[in-house]
């Protein structure tokens, strides 16, 4: 096995803590900052919210990330659905959909395919910084990807559909979501009981949200 992956199990420091909170802080001015309408702010900041969330109990509970031969396998499994999920959205129009849903103009094809694409590559540089060279502190984009990515992927295309009483973009492969998102945040948790709390702490935030802000 490559030495690099066979490394002990580590735990956020105070360092860590303190450079993931600026990074959260980063992360949110910038979905702001990039939000058509109110779209990115009704999703990706509780996203951002519920990560740092985790984020900090992970740092005060201590709790030891899991290694890097059991993570990094899981995590690219979820973010190879996140691709299928990505083509959906581009073939059925979501980057229309979704900011006119919240007040916003129709994202360029070239904008909504740039911050996809770069968003996976940072989520997957972070993945393997963190587990591969034990660089902890940028836990939270991976942390975004598990909590908004993906389970928050499942949440809000489900109640679009629900709300709607019909068929919105991206919805069929969203529900693999359901699944994979709190199989891979439990192995960050380390417990199914904090999965569950850390998941409905994040839909009592997420749901409101995507109701209230949305102007249609």
């Amino acid at each position: 096995m490559n030495q690099a992956l066979a490394v002990t199990p580590q735990s956020l420091t105070v360092r860590d803590f303190a450079i993931g909170t600026g990074i959260a802080v980063a992360m949110a001015a910038l979905f702001v900052w990039l939000s058509s309408g109110w779209s990115l702010i009704a999703t990706f900041i509780p996203g951002v919210v519920s990560a740092w969330a985790v984020f900090s109990w992970l740092y005060a509970r201590r709790i030891e990330l899991p290694e890097a031969e059991t993570f990094i396998p899981a995590f690219f499994v979820v973010l190879a659905i996140q691709f299928l999920h990505f083509n959906e959205e581009y073939i059925t129009d979501f980057r229309s959909f979704f900011p006119e849903l919240y007040g916003g103009a129709p994202f360029s094809g070239a904008l909504f395919v740039t911050i996809n694409m770069v968003s996976y590559s940072v989520f997957a540089i972070a993945c393997l910084a963190v587990f591969a060279w034990r660089r902890s502190f940028l836990l939270m984009p991976v942390l975004f990807f598990v909590v908004y990515g993906a389970i928050g992927n499942a949440i809000s295309h489900t109640f679009w559909v629900i709300d709607a009483q019909a068929y919105r973009p991206g919805f069929v492969t969203a529900q693999f979501f359901w699944l994979a998102g709190p199989w891979l945040l439990r192995k960050l948790l380390g417990s199914w009981r904090a999965t569950a709390v850390a998941i409905a702490g994040f839909a009592s935030m997420l749901v409101p949200l995507l109701k209230l802000l949305a102007v249609h």
